[in-house]
């Protein structure tokens, strides 16, 4: 992220709300922008760009020469941000963030980090400095990993997609492929090719890591006995349930519920030597080259 931004000035956040629309700007100094729409819409005009936003949207900015936002005329507009001073980046990273999308739907994962931001207000300690330019690195990114989580699934077949959907919503249910490939309207030979290169499994490994999870997520949250959760989670039987969990998360049933899900981090569980020389952020072009 140090490439992004200058990093001697680190990120603000901030809020407001347009009772009956208005506008923000032009803004003239290099800034790179995350804007948050929770009601109402915007207009946006980066350099000779136009992007419009909705409600609970937000969009990514890096304007060189102006920044302006218009809001809509005659209704509530609730709008936060964040916003750091843009840096000198490297043209093939340029040329990445060109290819980014400006928008995608808010997640909680980003509305969660800017209410954090938002919340430390704009006071100025080196801690509370360290703490703030923190949450704009990680906001950023995690618009970055969303936007291109975004991208993949706008490049995955809707045959792929709707089958995914049918197993997250109907993991207890018994699903042969057979049945999935009929349900999308493509063959199982079809379905397990396409599925696999998409989203990196095949759809029955799929299924068994979604039944996993959430039988993992029931261990942890609920006082269900073992045996109803593993019925729940679509297993047969108990023992094959076990065996699950075991292979994914390294714990028996029992022992996940005893340590609450903590697993011994490496050094303590192997002895491994540990010697740190510096601590270096992610490199940037890394990141947006990936």
């Amino acid at each position: 992220m140090h490439a992004l931004i200058d990093s001697g000035r680190g990120f603000a956040f901030g809020e407001a709300i347009y009772p009956a629309g208005g506008v923000y700007g032009p803004l003239k100094d290099r800034y790179l922008t995350l804007l948050i729409i929770h009601e109402g819409k915007a207009r946006v005009v980066c350099d000779d760009e136009e992007i419009a936003l909705g409600p609970r949207s937000c969009g990514f900015f890096r304007n060189a020469q102006h920044l302006f936002m218009e809001y809509a005329e005659g209704r509530n507009t609730r709008v936060s941000w964040c916003e750091g001073y843009a840096g000198e980046i490297s043209e093939p990273v340029a040329m990445r963030l060109r290819t980014l999308t400006p928008r995608i739907a808010l997640s909680q994962r980003v509305e969660a980090l800017q209410r954090l931001g938002v919340e430390l207000g704009a006071g100025s300690s080196s801690n509370l400095n360290a703490l703030r330019n923190a949450l704009g690195e990680s906001i950023f990114l995690a618009y970055f990993h969303e936007a291109q989580m975004s991208e993949q699934e706008r490049l995955t077949p809707r045959s792929v997609l709707r089958a995914r959907f049918y197993i997250d919503e109907n993991y207890e249910k018994e699903i042969t492929v057979e049945r999935l490939a009929a349900l999308v309207g493509v063959t199982p030979q079809h379905l397990v090719s396409s599925f696999r290169k998409h989203v990196g499994i095949t759809p029955v490994r799929y299924l068994w890591q979604v039944r996993a999870n959430r039988g993992h997520f029931l261990l942890l949250q609920s006082g269900l006995a073992i045996s109803d959760i593993a019925y729940q989670c679509g297993y047969k039987n108990p023992f094959h349930f076990s065996r699950q969990i075991s292979e994914q998360f390294g714990m028996s049933p029992r022992e996940v519920r005893a340590n609450k899900g903590y697993r011994l981090a490496s050094d303590i569980a192997e002895g491994a030597a540990d010697v740190a020389y510096g601590m270096l952020l992610p490199d940037t072009d890394t990141i947006l080259t990936k």
